[in-house]
C-alpha cells in the first residue's frame, strides 16, 4: 500500500493540459487524465506489479497488485467518487481494502487528499481558481478550471 500512495505523487504527469485565455482575461485550463495513463504512472513504482483502473459514472475503481519492500505481496482496491461542488474538487473514497482488510479511516483520509492533490495539479491551491466542471466517465477524468486574472480580482 505504501507503493500505491507514493505513486500518487506522479499522477500529474499522466494528465494532458490545455490552457487558453478567455476574452475577459481569465485563463481556462482543461485537463484530461485517462485511466490507462494513470495506471501506467502507478506501475512506474517498482512496488506495483499490476494496476487496473476504470472510470465510469463519476466513480474511479482501482486495483493495485504489488510487493512491499518486506517482500509481502499485496492487493489494494479503492472505489473513489469524484465530482465538483461549489467550484471545488470533491474526492471521496467510499471503499478501500488491503489484502481483504478494510483500510483504517485515517489512511483513507490521507488517500482522499493525495488523490485530490493529484487531480487538481495545484490549480485549486490558488484562491483565484475555480473548478468549473469535472466529468469522470468513459475511462477518463476531464476537468475545466477558471483562473481569474489576479489584477482583476
Amino acid at each position: 500500500m505504501v507503493g500505491a500512495l507514493a505513486a500518487l505523487a506522479v499522477f500529474a504527469s499522466a494528465c494532458s493540459i490545455d490552457i487558453e485565455r478567455n476574452t475577459d482575461g481569465a485563463l481556462r485550463v482543461d485537463s484530461v487524465l485517462t485511466a490507462e495513463s494513470f495506471a501506467t504512472e502507478l506501475e512506474r513504482d517498482p512496488l506495483n506489479n499490476d494496476t487496473d483502473i476504470s472510470i465510469s459514472d463519476g466513480v474511479m475503481t482501482m486495483t493495485i497488485d504489488g510487493v512491499e519492500e518486506t517482500g509481502e505481496e499485496y492487493v489494494a482496491t479503492l472505489v473513489v467518487e469524484l465530482g465538483a461542488r461549489n467550484g471545488r474538487l470533491v474526492v471521496d473514497i467510499t471503499d478501500a481494502d488491503y489484502n481483504g482488510y478494510e483500510v483504517p479511516q485515517l489512511i483513507v483520509d490521507a488517500y482522499n487528499k493525495a488523490i485530490e492533490r493529484a487531480i487538481r495539479v495545484g490549480a485549486q491551491d490558488d484562491p483565484n481558481t475555480t473548478l468549473v466542471s469535472l466529468t469522470a466517465d468513459n475511462d477518463q477524468i476531464v476537468t475545466e478550471w477558471r483562473v481569474e486574472d489576479e489584477s482583476r480580482s
